[in-house]
């Protein structure tokens, strides 16, 4: 842990940092924070139902469920921001902050290759499915494991990045927003990674659809269904990712051409709103298989609350 650089010059800290507790920093926490709050409900409900139900056991499942682990530490997160700007610190050293978002920045990084990971499974499942089965049922846990590799290393070696500047530029204050951490030399190599790991996603993403729509036997409706839920998968999964990554990059490099520093700040967090909402998604643009788990374990959840109520009333 380190003390902040009381000298720094930033426009932010010099405007609050006496300042106690100020609507200007608590309305936006508190804001992305209920979105957080929403996703983390959604994110843990698919992680209970993957692990209560037994038909939830393959490959996709277990991407899907580190995916939504991921998402709900990533979010978990933002408590650390919240409490922060809600006592009247404001302020910690950038050090502090990054030491004690580690896991949640881990998480992050995690939950975007693991994305990844999700797109090339299941390109490999449909491109090559007896190969894929034959795989995993013979070497379920190397398979598994390697997957859970790519990503830990992938998270580790961003983390590597974000520790370093975080060590050399230990005193620098921040609101302990995850998105400042994620500026500046270390916010452009997440970014490069983020882009990559994107459009390699997206070329995934449409080659399965080809291949589906190449299948012999293969009706009209399966294949309009099938690309609404890679459109919808593009849109709100990884396009979320990229676009609002790639609007925070702008407002840090020219954001001070168009406002006080304060409101693009500000403005800074409909990105941040935004991409919670990507990444409390998943159980939104789950599959058929999903949502009649999802039935059987939460529709007796909520006929039993009805039949309760019935007898109170």
């Amino acid at each position: 842990m380190s003390s902040i650089n009381t000298s720094s010059d930033n426009a932010i800290y010099l405007a609050y940092r006496f300042v106690g507790p100020s609507a200007d920093l608590i309305v936006p926490a508190v804001a992305l924070y209920l979105v957080a709050l929403v996703g983390i409900g959604l994110n843990g409900t698919v992680l209970v139902i993957t692990a209560k139900s037994s038909s939830l056991r393959g490959s996709a499942n277990f991407l899907m469920a580190l995916i939504c682990l991921c998402e709900l530490v990533h979010q978990i997160g933002h408590t650390f921001f919240l409490v922060v700007v809600i006592s009247g610190t404001n302020f910690v050293s950038l050090l502090t902050a990054d030491l004690i978002m580690t896991p949640m920045i881990f998480a992050l990084n995690c939950g975007l290759m693991a994305m990844f990971c999700a797109t090339v499974d299941r390109l490999f499942a449909v491109a090559l499915p007896f190969r894929h089965s034959a795989i995993f049922i013979k070497y379920k846990f190397p398979y598994l494991l390697g997957h859970l590799s790519i990503c830990t290393f992938y998270a580790a070696l961003i983390q590597y990045y974000v520790l370093t500047f975080a060590f050399t530029n230990a005193g620098n204050p921040t609101t302990a927003f995850v998105a400042e951490s994620l500026l500046g030399p270390v916010g452009y190599k997440f970014f490069a990674g983020t882009f990559i790991i994107s459009f390699c996603s997206t070329c995934c993403y449409v080659s399965i659809f080809v291949i589906i729509r190449c299948k012999n036997g293969v009706s009209q409706q399966t294949n309009t269904k099938v690309l609404r839920s890679l459109v919808i998968i593009l849109l709100i999964n990884i396009g979320g990712y990229l676009f609002n990554l790639a609007m925070y990059q702008l407002l840090y490099a020219f954001g001070s051409l168009f406002g006080s520093p304060i409101r693009i700040w500000q403005f800074g967090f409909v990105a941040g709103i935004l991409l919670n909402a990507s990444a409390g998604s998943n159980a939104i643009v789950l599959s058929t298989e999903y949502r009649q788990v999802f039935k059987k374990e939460f529709g007796a959840l909520f006929d039993c609350f009805r039949k309760n109520n019935g007898n109170i009333f």
